[in-house]
């Protein structure tokens, strides 16, 4: 017999996506171009940081994008999730 997930148990985030999913999740129909969005992942403006698989990208379902602003990837981390001690 097949391992089968009963309906009741709730469904879990898939560990990676691919990168034109996951901007369509987040924005929607305003999701930037595959070629921006391919850019930002090489570039490392994606956090945690995407991951080549062939010729497609994937991404964490929670990951941010963080400007290239000034500073360090620290100081940006802090600018997008708070400056908070574990």
């Amino acid at each position: 017999m097949k391992n089968r997930r009963n309906a009741n148990e709730p469904k879990t985030m898939p560990r990676w996506m691919k990168l034109e999913n996951w901007a369509r999740t987040l924005y929607g129909d305003d999701a930037p171009d595959p070629r921006t969005l391919r850019r930002w992942a090489r570039e490392g403006r994606l956090f945690p940081p995407a991951e080549q698989h062939g010729k497609c990208w994937f991404v964490s379902p929670d990951a941010k994008y963080i400007s290239s602003g000034t500073g360090s990837i620290l100081s940006r981390m802090r600018a997008v999730y708070g400056t908070t001690a574990a």
